[in-house]
């Protein structure tokens, strides 16, 4: 009989607003720790998720952004995530262009 080992979560999978899922697609990319995602930024994290296949939306820079604040994403100011929206829309039409 095979005895499971746990795997201890990492830092960002251990967070309040991502799980493992956002937290492999993040490791996938190179970034493993809060620390990773306070210096790129939500939505280059994102762009980067993103271009590496997986299907990013705008919530998880909410997520990413919360993380970084301490507080649940749902928390977020409505203005503050009305600005998140506006730069993800952004950036992602920017890669669409030819």
């Amino acid at each position: 009989m095979r005895r499971r080992i746990k795997q201890i979560p990492s830092e960002i999978e251990a967070s309040r607003n991502l799980g493992p899922k956002s937290a492999a697609w993040l490791a996938s990319v190179g970034i493993h720790t809060r620390a990773d995602l306070a210096c790129i930024g939500a939505i280059e994290a994102c762009r980067r998720v993103r271009r590496a296949g997986h299907p990013v939306s705008v919530v998880m820079a909410y997520a990413i952004e919360a993380m970084l604040m301490d507080c649940d994403w749902r928390a977020l100011p409505f203005e503050f995530c009305k600005q998140l929206q506006l730069e993800f829309e952004n950036k992602r039409r920017e890669e669409s262009r030819p």
